[in-house]
């Protein structure tokens, strides 16, 4: 069994102290086999933002999957457009691409942040092709996940919701590549489901999961929260851990269960404060 703690939309420069300071805490306390942060590391990808980001970093839980995200690439025309990624690569990682892997599971990181739009993201052929190569490597069966910042499908509260462009095209990738989940950010919001709710052309039943923001004052109607996954063979339990004005608890917990080639879900139990819907 693996423990997945994911953690998004950090926000240096509109963050929470006291939620930063607990999730510090919390993290410590159930110390998770992999920390994955699924980007926005800053508000406005200022240089004492990412500094900022990076010492933090250094305080959470490791080993660690990072991607960034699209806040992360500077608001200055001519670094967006040739230095995207610079403070970045300075301050929190060198690899735009990461990869994980140990005895149960394959977690893959694909950068979607791009230069030519404020918002929005995709991945590259290039990155595509790589994808495919590391997820079809591994000889032994793992759980295999992709991160990306960009989710696959949108929330259900906000069904325009921007999520990552070709979306349908890389889907049928990852179909023949066994992927089981996907995890990302970006809309503030935490939600999971099948990704053939939204995606009608899609053949391979893949749970997309979306983390809120954990640590960021820009909150979309929900508290600050984080996803807590536990892995084991032919299931997959979500918990969402809420800030409570104090500490962070788990307040929903979904899990699925493989039958067959399909991911079918429990009922959401909650625990504590309900989340918006």
């Amino acid at each position: 069994m693996r423990m997945i703690a994911h953690i998004s939309d950090l926000h240096f420069g509109r963050l929470d102290r006291a939620v930063a300071e607990g999730l510090v805490d919390d993290l410590h306390a159930l110390r998770p086999s992999l920390l994955v942060v699924s980007g926005d590391f800053t508000q406005r990808a200022r240089p004492w933002q990412f500094r900022q980001a990076a010492d933090y970093l250094k305080r959470l839980p490791s080993p660690q999957l990072i991607v960034p995200g699209n806040h992360d690439v500077p608001v200055h025309v001519i670094r967006r457009i040739f230095h995207p990624l610079k403070f970045y690569r300075q301050n929190i990682s060198q690899e735009l691409d990461p990869l994980f892997q140990d005895e149960e599971m394959l977690v893959v990181g694909v950068n979607t942040a791009r230069s030519f739009t404020q918002k929005s993201g995709w991945i590259s052929e290039a990155q595509m092709a790589q994808v495919r190569r590391r997820m079809t490597e591994p000889t032994t069966p793992l759980m295999k996940v992709l991160v990306t910042h960009h989710p696959f499908i949108p929330p259900p509260r906000h069904p325009r919701g921007d999520v990552i462009r070709g979306a349908p095209r890389y889907l049928r990738i990852l179909e023949n590549c066994g992927v089981d989940l996907l995890l990302a950010g970006h809309l503030h919001l935490a939600y999971n489901d099948d990704v053939r709710t939204h995606h009608k052309t899609a053949t391979r039943s893949i749970l997309s999961i979306q983390a809120g923001t954990a640590t960021s004052t820009r909150r979309r109607g929900e508290p600050n929260a984080y996803n807590w996954i536990t892995l084991s063979a032919g299931l997959v339990t979500v918990g969402v851990r809420t800030w409570n004005d104090s500490a962070f608890e788990e307040s929903r917990v979904t899990r699925y269960r493989r039958v067959g080639h399909v991911w079918e879900r429990d009922e959401p139990i909650m625990l504590g404060p309900a989340q918006a819907v």
